[in-house]
């Protein structure tokens, strides 16, 4: 008996390894059936992923139904099949719930499918634009694996973080969010060369998102470098699985070559694409960059049948794109009615939501990346309507411009990084533009003076965002109530990362562990600040105000004697409004390349000694009646308050020659002050002019010291700058630094007690990177010795005045809007309420004498504006007859921001004192002989 049922039990047994060996079989031949579908051919994969499930769950292989409908998941991803991955990701989250313990079981305790689940559902939220929630999914799987102390000896944990990686900075790239995207594509390059380096394909696709991102910065040639490699190496390593890798890095290379203008290398990548096979999910962009080829061909006939067989097969997220490129096709040959179905076609594509006779009165887009297509959309159907060139059209254009406008303010807080606002806002200017155009249009066909104020609101809404930000982000702080211990965390994390960004950038050093602390230290900060903005929404309201200045606001604050002269410096058109207390002005200024290069010669001219006067003065004169003549004959004003914009930041207005007879300049005639835009001149006006005395630094530099490879230590002897400060504290009393005590810790340690800042050193500008250009402090081989803008948005100071009396402090990056990203910015984002720069390198003794000057005449009361004038008027004056009258001696300065007078002045206090004293004497004179006998 007991051996037939140990028989029976062999038996059953045998059987049994015999099914279960059918079944693995049968599950490893469909699995093989449905990888050879999985990108190419979706009822193929889904029916054989589907017998799969069947299968296992009917044996009660949960582990295999689970991994088997995740792959299903992602192949539905490809399709950008949303319902389907949608339907199969709750059935899968439904059986992980159900099977826990069955997942307990295996060695990664269920990780890989749990991770495999959040990837999905992730992208699902992706190919939604619901880029938020898709984060959070991917950020699961982030904070799954790296709490484990050894992920990086796992592949499965690897490839699933680099795919968390790339999908987060693929949704931040595409929301234009490039610093937080950049930072995760470095960050998993990083990861996926220390763990997985013999994977090159892995890494190239990486690199192929990253060049993405730097496609749409565009920065172009850095985008063809990187598609140029992975494009070689896909080719050396051909196989039918990197196909797509292939042919879509082929389709990218022509792409960018068409945006390089390099048409022959555009159409032979196209062609290596097509020679490959162009899968049917790919054929929309092959149709898109062919059309775009023939369009800069002017092979508009067949251009148009290309683009429009592109947007037939796009899908929906890809319609706007390839309408609008149709519209620009039309525009281009002026052809302004088809231009605008297209565009508004586009704008339909986008939403169900609008209506396809109008765009007005419809809600805007919801997602950041449908804002920013949205925006591209409207720039260029403003175009068409201007091309129209009749009053309704431009009437309509109007509605388009404030469409806009919303976008962008609707747009801003999305944007944590001041770069990528940057960027927002130089893509946002042809719109700006083409709205002011319609309003010089309607204001010339109509003479009404309210088109001003419009145009005054347009040019506005462009200027000086991110300055401005941060100075109401400065005021969210003391009026949102946020506890001083946030407050501390984040002036904590700021301080960190701005130590580490410097260790990196000022010494070339590449270690890995660093760049991955400072990559933690973004993620926390930004975390930060997005928590603080929404559990403090009046710091959120008060910070991100979209609110500017209008022109009658202006007018308003606006003196007797004062006129503000504001430019928009456009790409057609220079616009120049200006404003008194009671008149109004507008004007449309060619912005041809004799003006363009007429600017850059004449601060050429200025910023050197030994340019010919006579030459410089004719050029002068010339740049001065195309850009500010009209306005000044027209406004006899002795104060002018000037917004730059554009090249024009370059020019001291003062040093432009009106009368070219006598070779008289504007300075002569005018007092000059500068700002970056009215609504940031309303802003400073409102702070307090502090009295709590001068802080003044003379470092020493010798040159004739062999350098210490110090930053500082490479600059050359200032050897009047010692007499400068000196010149200065006869006029105002505090704290002055010589030699080895000026140093950069004496100046941060004592820089918040003082409400006059003069700093008579060496400025140098980094064009590389103008964050870390720098003001010098003595050179020390022990400690820091050199304040760089980046440094400045740390510091926390109350000054009424700064002067840096330094090389080009004026001087930075050019910012459309924004003006110089230079040391005296930064500056203001300390918190100061006026500077005095320079935009040039200035001559140390001219500078010393101006400086003395300057000083003694706001010791007198004067304003700063007034008494930088009159500092160089006397200058001017003294040295008529010498060559110290080249405007390079006494032009390069200029006086930004508050230029009220100081409220206590050392000059006239001890007068007013010396004053009472002697009438008291005089009027008591007899009662005091009496007291005294």
């Amino acid at each position: 008996m007991v051996i037939n049922k140990v028989i029976l039990y062999t038996c059953i047994l045998v059987v049994s390894n015999m099914f279960a060996q059918d079944y693995k079989e049968l599950i490893s031949h469909l699995e093989n059936k449905a990888d050879i579908h999985f990108y190419t051919n979706k009822d193929s994969t889904y029916y054989y992923y589907n017998k799969i499930y069947d299968l296992s769950a009917a044996h009660g292989d949960f582990i295999t139904a689970i991994d088997n409908l995740n792959y299903l998941c992602e192949s539905a991803g490809g399709f950008y099949d949303i319902k389907t991955i949608k339907e199969t990701t709750q059935k899968i989250d439904s059986l992980v719930k159900k099977h826990k313990n069955i997942l307990d079981t295996l060695p990664d305790k269920g990780d890989f499918q749990k991770n495999y689940l959040n990837f999905n559902i992730g992208n699902y939220y992706n190919k939604l634009e619901i880029y938020d929630q898709a984060e959070k999914y991917f950020q699961k799987i982030e904070q799954n694996i790296i709490q484990k102390a050894d992920y990086s000896k796992s592949e499965d944990y690897v490839n699933f973080l680099s795919a968390a990686y790339s999908y987060i900075a693929k949704m931040n790239a595409v929301q234009y969010k490039f610093k937080v995207a950049d930072d995760y594509y470095h960050k998993n390059i990083r990861l996926l060369e220390q763990t997985l380096p013999e994977d090159k394909e892995s890494i190239y696709k990486v690199f192929n998102l990253y060049a993405n991102s730097l496609y749409r910065q565009e920065k172009y040639q850095e985008a063809k470098n990187i598609w140029r490699r992975s494009f070689l190496y896909n080719i050396s390593n051909y196989s039918p699985d990197n196909r797509n890798s292939l042919v879509s890095t082929g389709l990218l290379l022509s792409k960018v070559y068409s945006e390089l203008n390099q048409l022959d290398s555009a159409t032979y990548f196209l062609k290596k694409s097509q020679s490959h096979g162009i899968p049917q999910h790919f054929k929309h962009r092959y149709l898109t960059t062919l059309g775009d080829i023939l369009a800069m061909k002017e092979e508009n006939f067949d251009a148009e049948s290309s683009l429009l067989q592109a947007v037939q097969l796009a899908p929906i997220v890809d319609k706007p794109l390839i309408s609008k490129k149709l519209g620009n096709l039309f525009l281009k040959q002026k052809m302004f009615d088809q231009a605008l179905v297209h565009y508004q076609n586009g704008l339909i594509s986008m939403t169900n939501k609008f209506h396809s006779d109008s765009i007005f009165d419809n809600p805007l887009p919801n997602d950041v990346i449908q804002k920013q297509e949205f925006l591209k959309i409207l720039r260029h159907k403003s175009m068409a309507l201007n091309g129209q060139a009749d009053l309704e059209s431009y009437k309509a254009n109007l509605k388009v411009i404030e469409t806009g406008i919303s976008t962008i303010d609707l747009l801003k807080p999305s944007f944590k990084n001041d770069s990528d606002k940057a960027f927002l806002i130089e893509n946002a200017y042809p719109l700006i533009e083409s709205g002011i155009e319609a309003v010089q249009n309607l204001y010339d066909k109509t003479d009404n003076q309210t088109f001003i104020d419009k145009a005054f609101f347009y040019a506005e809404k462009s200027k000086s965002v991110l300055l401005l930000e941060a100075l109401l982000s400065a005021q969210a702080t003391q009026f949102a109530n946020i506890p001083n211990d946030v407050l501390e965390h984040e002036s904590q994390l700021k301080s960190e990362i701005t130590h580490i960004e410097k260790i990196l950038t000022t010494t070339g050093n590449d270690d890995v562990y660093l760049e991955d602390d400072l990559f933690d230290l973004r993620q926390e900060y930004r975390a930060l600040m997005l928590d603080i903005e929404t559990n403090f929404p009046a710091y959120f309201d008060l910070k991100y105000n979209t609110e500017v200045l209008s022109l009658q606001e202006v007018q308003e604050k606006l003196g007797e004697n004062k006129l503000l002269i504001s430019y928009f410096y456009g790409n057609t058109n220079i616009y120049l409004i200006a404003a008194s207390k009671n008149e109004k002005y507008l004007q449309k200024i060619t912005n041809s390349p004799e003006l363009q290069s007429d600017i850059k010669m004449l601060h050429a001219m200025l910023s050197n000694p030994k340019s010919d006067r006579d030459s410089l003065s004719s050029l002068s004169h010339r740049v001065y009646q195309k850009v500010l003549a009209p306005v000044i004959k027209l406004y006899p004003h002795e104060n002018i308050i000037i917004v730059p914009d554009g090249l024009l930041n370059y020019i001291p207005f003062g040093s432009l020659v009106t009368n070219l007879n006598q070779n008289r300049y504007l300075i002569q005639d005018k007092t000059i002050s500068y700002v970056n835009s009215a609504s940031l001149w309303s802003q400073l006006q409102n702070k307090k002019q502090l009295h709590s005395g001068l802080l003044a630094f003379a470092p020493g530099f010798d040159s004739n010291i062999p350098s210490d490879d110090t930053r500082s230590g490479v600059l050359g002897n200032l050897p009047h700058n010692r007499k400068e400060v000196q010149q200065i504290l006869t006029s105002f009393k505090g704290q002055s630094f010589f030699d080895d005590k000026a140093t950069l810790q004496n100046f941060t340690s004592n820089v918040s007690e003082h409400s006059i800042i003069h700093l008579a050193t060496h400025a140098v500008f980094d064009d590389k990177n103008p964050e870390y250009s720098y003001l010098a402090f003595t050179p020390n081989k022990d400690a820091e010795d050199i304040l760089l803008v980046k440094d400045l948005y740390n510091l926390s100071l109350n000054a009424s005045l700064v002067t840096l009396s330094a090389c080009e402090s004026a001087i930075g990056e050019l910012k459309r809007g924004e003006g110089f990203l230079s040391l005296a910015r930064g500056f203001f984002y300390s918190g100061a309420s006026s500077i005095s720069s320079t935009l040039w390198k200035i001559n140390d003794n001219s500078s010393s004498e101006l400086m003395g000057s300057f000083y003694e005449n706001l010791a007198d009361g004067n304003s700063k504006s007034q008494s930088l004038g009159a500092a160089k008027r006397s200058f001017l004056k003294k040295n008529l007859d010498n060559g110290l009258s080249h405007p390079y001696y006494w032009s390069g300065y200029i006086i930004q921001g508050n230029t009220q007078p100081l409220t206590k002045t050392t000059r006239w206090g001890w007068y007013l004192l010396g004053a009472s004293l002697f009438v008291t004497l005089v009027l008591f004179r007899k009662s005091l002989i009496q007291l005294f006998k």
